[in-house]
């Protein structure tokens, strides 16, 4: 991991209002990113969950910041005994600082919550820090999508954890 926060970090449901806000982190993360239609269509799905990061009351990153600024966001699906990331980022002036690693854990716990036997996400072949992340967590390769990405034409790798083996890896969910 890089370097440590320096501040607290909390994982909750994410608010239609705040929409806004992790539109600003999607369009300065993403190459290809979500609309805001696409966050309000996932907010409500049933089976759709969307989690912000938050810096805990108390601390602020700028002038005139907010106490509970969003920092970061994870939307993920709980199907059919499934955990599937479908999207994650996180400030770009706050990466490498396990904001990501929370956004995760905090899904991986839902899926031990709801009995989920398996994670699975897709990325982009030349994201490198993000699948060395993923494997750090335990997630390993299972397959590739040649081209899956429509602007560079870039494959995505597809990788899986296994919840009982991270769960006998970590305390994440006790």
């Amino acid at each position: 991991m890089g370097q440590k926060l320096g501040f607290e970090i909390n994982v909750s449901p994410l608010a239609k209002s705040e929409i806004p806000t992790i539109l600003e982190i999607e369009n300065d993360s993403q190459l290809e990113p979500w609309t805001e239609t696409a966050f309000l269509e996932e907010i409500d799905k049933p089976h759709s969950r969307l989690l912000a990061a938050r810096q805990c009351a108390g601390l602020s990153f700028a002038p005139g910041s907010s106490t509970r600024d969003i920092v970061g966001y994870i939307c993920f699906w709980s199907v059919l005994g499934e955990i599937q990331i479908l999207n994650i980022a996180v400030r770009k002036d706050l990466r490498r600082r396990g904001i990501a690693r929370k956004l995760i854990e905090a899904a991986v716990s839902t899926g031990i919550e709801e009995n989920a036997k398996s994670v699975t996400l897709e990325v982009r072949e030349s994201n490198l820090a993000a699948r060395k992340l993923y494997e750090s967590l335990g997630f390993i390769i299972v397959g590739e999508r040649p081209n899956y990405y429509g602007v560079m034409k870039e494959s995505a790798i597809l990788m899986t954890l296994d919840i009982i083996d991270f769960e006998k890896r970590t305390t994440v969910g006790v």
